[in-house]
């Protein structure tokens, strides 16, 4: 009965024409050859969504926040922001610098400091200067000899209200040694008035900037901090206990009108001066925040006979991985 039906289907086939027959089959080839082709687009169109939607998870977790980071990078400001206020999140984190003073436009460095430094709890830093030999910092040569302070000085701080100060009243070094916090330096940067461009020549996986402050900006940084080691001298005096206090009060007068003399001259010199500082921050784009950071302060003061003098101050700070 089988045999029957398909000899009828072959020879009704042949009844219509075998042309037609073949036309059938060529159509139904194309048909399954276009669903082919477009399995195939679809199929490279969903793998291409797919790799794109993979490469921004990767992003989003490594810490960026919205959209692909990688592909479309922050403005060098907002980066230097985020930076900032990421580092200013962590509770502990270590780093290792260096920073000397020059006199003059150029020369040796003769001042020099190799330090580290440790916050703890987030609001507690300790700075330890660390004499080193053949230091090298912010691409200038370093004499090992002459350090400015001794190995092993220690400096305690602590942050308050978005402030930080010392423990302790502390002497000058102490004063010197505290600018050195490259923490309150960010702080600092981040809410001055400034210029941010991105650096050419960063090495894989960073990103560096470079912040110069305006004139206005730079010059109250100095201020502020001047300022602030005259005062704490001036409060050496009247403690029990200092080196600068005498128990007789004759001779502490003598002293505070000295610190007055010294401090209204001061003053008048800062009225005068300019001052340029540059930063270069470097980032790392997955973690977002800093990982170096260097400075130069350049300060130009009237020397009292018509011209000026110069003082360089420049640090190199590494942070470890928190």
């Amino acid at each position: 009965m089988v045999l029957n039906i398909r000899t009828d289907d072959r020879q009704a086939a042949q009844l219509a024409g075998d042309e037609g027959y073949k036309q059938a089959q060529v159509g139904q080839s194309k048909i399954k050859n276009e669903w082919k082709e477009a399995g195939c687009m679809f199929n490279k169109l969903k793998w291409r969504h797919m790799r794109l939607f993979i490469g921004c998870l990767l992003v989003l977790a490594a810490g960026g926040t919205s959209g692909c980071a990688w592909d479309n990078p922050l403005p060098p400001e907002e980066a230097l922001n985020r930076a900032i206020a990421g580092l200013s999140g962590v509770d502990n984190l270590a780093f290792k610098g260096n920073a000397a003073i020059r006199s003059g436009e150029e020369g040796i460095f003769e001042q020099n400091l190799a330090f580290e430094g440790e916050l703890k709890q987030h609001n507690q830093l300790i700075l330890s200067s660390k004499t080193e030999k053949n230091q090298k910092l912010a691409h200038h040569d370093m004499p090992a000899a002459r350090p400015w302070m001794a190995s092993g000085h220690k400096v305690t701080l602590k942050r308050k209200q978005g402030q930080w100060s010392m423990l302790s009243p502390g002497h000058t070094e102490d004063m010197w040694m505290s600018r050195l916090n490259p923490l309150e330096q960010l702080e600092y940067v981040g809410r001055a008035e400034k210029r941010v461009a991105d650096e050419s020549g960063a090495a894989r996986g960073t990103r560096v900037l470079r912040v110069e402050l305006t004139a206005e900006a730079a010059s109250r940084m100095t201020r502020e901090a001047l300022n602030e080691q005259m005062e704490a001298i001036g409060r050496r005096i009247e403690q029990k206990g200092d080196p600068l206090y005498s128990d007789n009060p004759s001779v502490r007068k003598q002293l505070k009108a000295l610190w007055q003399k010294e401090n209204d001259e001061l003053a008048k010199l800062l009225q005068q001066a300019e001052v340029n500082a540059v930063y270069h921050v470097t980032i790392n784009k997955r973690s977002q925040l800093p990982t170096r950071l260097t400075m130069e302060r350049q300060l130009s003061l009237p020397d009292g006979a018509g011209g000026r003098r110069t003082e360089t101050l420049v640090s190199d700070i590494t942070f470890a991985e928190p």
